[in-house]
Protein backbone atom coordinates (compact mmCIF):
# COMPACT_ATOMS: atom_id res chain seq x y z
CA UNK A 1 0.00 0.00 0.00
CA UNK A 2 2.70 2.59 0.86
CA UNK A 3 4.85 1.90 -2.18
CA UNK A 4 1.50 2.06 -4.04
CA UNK A 5 0.79 5.89 -2.49
CA UNK A 6 4.62 6.60 -3.07
CA UNK A 7 4.22 5.82 -7.01
CA UNK A 8 1.39 7.40 -7.38
CA UNK A 9 3.09 10.44 -5.36
CA UNK A 10 6.47 10.20 -8.04
CA UNK A 11 3.97 9.85 -11.31
CA UNK A 12 1.85 13.15 -10.28
CA UNK A 13 5.81 15.05 -9.65
CA UNK A 14 6.90 13.90 -12.97
CA UNK A 15 3.61 14.75 -14.33
CA UNK A 16 3.83 18.52 -13.10
CA UNK A 17 6.31 19.07 -14.81
CA UNK A 18 6.46 21.13 -18.43
CA UNK A 19 6.63 18.99 -21.40
CA UNK A 20 9.99 19.59 -23.38
CA UNK A 21 11.68 20.89 -20.20
CA UNK A 22 15.38 20.08 -20.08
CA UNK A 23 16.87 18.90 -17.16
CA UNK A 24 19.88 20.63 -16.52
CA UNK A 25 23.08 18.23 -16.01
CA UNK A 26 24.02 17.92 -12.27
CA UNK A 27 26.34 15.21 -12.10
CA UNK A 28 28.94 14.16 -14.20
CA UNK A 29 32.48 13.74 -14.00
CA UNK A 30 35.86 15.85 -14.66
CA UNK A 31 39.02 14.35 -16.16
CA UNK A 32 42.06 16.19 -15.43
CA UNK A 33 44.14 15.28 -18.35
CA UNK A 34 47.79 15.58 -20.14
CA UNK A 35 48.44 18.56 -21.02
CA UNK A 36 47.11 20.40 -18.83
CA UNK A 37 43.36 19.91 -19.69
CA UNK A 38 39.74 19.60 -18.37
CA UNK A 39 37.77 16.92 -20.31
CA UNK A 40 34.12 16.30 -19.02
CA UNK A 41 32.78 13.27 -20.10
CA UNK A 42 30.27 12.83 -22.41
CA UNK A 43 29.81 16.96 -23.07
CA UNK A 44 30.29 19.19 -25.52
CA UNK A 45 33.24 22.08 -25.35
CA UNK A 46 31.52 25.33 -23.82
CA UNK A 47 29.63 26.16 -20.44
CA UNK A 48 28.35 23.45 -18.25
CA UNK A 49 25.00 24.65 -16.76
CA UNK A 50 23.64 23.88 -13.31
CA UNK A 51 20.59 24.75 -10.90
CA UNK A 52 20.86 27.11 -8.07
CA UNK A 53 20.03 25.18 -5.20
CA UNK A 54 20.86 21.92 -6.26
CA UNK A 55 23.18 19.62 -5.24
CA UNK A 56 25.92 19.28 -8.01
CA UNK A 57 27.86 16.02 -7.97
CA UNK A 58 30.71 15.77 -10.45
CA UNK A 59 33.36 12.45 -10.13
CA UNK A 60 37.14 14.38 -10.52
CA UNK A 61 39.29 11.97 -11.89
CA UNK A 62 43.22 12.90 -12.07
CA UNK A 63 44.29 10.99 -15.22
CA UNK A 64 47.68 12.92 -15.46
CA UNK A 65 51.21 12.38 -13.90
CA UNK A 66 51.11 15.17 -11.70
CA UNK A 67 48.71 16.34 -8.71
CA UNK A 68 46.18 18.82 -9.92
CA UNK A 69 42.96 19.84 -7.74
CA UNK A 70 39.32 21.36 -9.04
CA UNK A 71 37.62 24.57 -7.52
CA UNK A 72 34.62 26.32 -8.51
CA UNK A 73 35.77 30.16 -8.22
CA UNK A 74 33.85 33.73 -9.07
CA UNK A 75 34.38 34.34 -12.94
CA UNK A 76 36.86 37.03 -12.28
CA UNK A 77 38.70 35.34 -9.95
CA UNK A 78 42.54 34.91 -10.45
CA UNK A 79 45.65 32.90 -8.76
CA UNK A 80 46.53 32.90 -5.85
CA UNK A 81 42.57 31.49 -5.21
CA UNK A 82 41.77 32.08 -1.35
CA UNK A 83 38.44 30.51 -1.42
CA UNK A 84 35.62 28.78 -3.05
CA UNK A 85 32.88 30.16 -4.55
CA UNK A 86 30.34 27.92 -2.81
CA UNK A 87 30.98 25.89 0.25
CA UNK A 88 32.71 22.40 0.13
CA UNK A 89 33.39 23.65 -4.24
CA UNK A 90 36.80 22.25 -4.10
CA UNK A 91 38.45 18.90 -4.18
CA UNK A 92 41.78 18.70 -2.38
CA UNK A 93 45.00 17.94 -4.57
CA UNK A 94 44.43 14.93 -6.42
CA UNK A 95 47.63 12.17 -6.79
CA UNK A 96 47.92 10.93 -10.39
CA UNK A 97 45.13 7.72 -10.79
CA UNK A 98 43.29 9.74 -8.06
CA UNK A 99 39.37 10.08 -8.24
CA UNK A 100 37.00 12.61 -5.86
CA UNK A 101 33.40 12.83 -5.97
CA UNK A 102 32.95 16.47 -5.62
CA UNK A 103 29.41 17.54 -3.71
CA UNK A 104 28.43 21.12 -3.41
CA UNK A 105 25.21 23.55 -3.75
CA UNK A 106 25.19 26.67 -6.10
CA UNK A 107 23.56 29.42 -3.92
CA UNK A 108 23.72 32.03 -6.54
CA UNK A 109 22.65 32.28 -10.18
CA UNK A 110 25.53 33.68 -12.40
CA UNK A 111 28.93 32.87 -14.08
CA UNK A 112 31.69 30.60 -12.23
CA UNK A 113 34.77 29.16 -13.57
CA UNK A 114 36.42 25.78 -12.77
CA UNK A 115 39.86 25.85 -12.57
CA UNK A 116 43.25 23.73 -11.00
CA UNK A 117 45.19 25.97 -8.66
CA UNK A 118 47.98 24.16 -8.91
CA UNK A 119 50.60 27.10 -9.74
CA UNK A 120 50.86 27.60 -13.41
CA UNK A 121 47.69 25.38 -14.10
CA UNK A 122 44.66 27.23 -14.39
CA UNK A 123 46.27 29.22 -17.69
CA UNK A 124 45.31 26.32 -19.65
CA UNK A 125 43.25 23.95 -17.16
CA UNK A 126 39.50 25.99 -16.61
CA UNK A 127 36.31 25.86 -17.69
CA UNK A 128 33.12 28.39 -17.42
CA UNK A 129 29.91 27.45 -14.94
CA UNK A 130 26.77 28.95 -15.33
CA UNK A 131 24.28 28.27 -12.48
CA UNK A 132 20.72 29.42 -13.80
CA UNK A 133 17.95 30.46 -11.25
CA UNK A 134 15.81 27.63 -9.97
CA UNK A 135 12.70 27.56 -11.68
Amino acid sequence: MLAAALWVAACQAASSAPRGSAVRVQQLEVHAEPGLQFRVKGQSPGPLRVAAGREVRWVVVNRDTVQHDLWVVGASDRSPYLSPAFPQARTPLLDPGARYELRFVPTSPGRYRYVCTVPGHDASMHGELVVEAAR
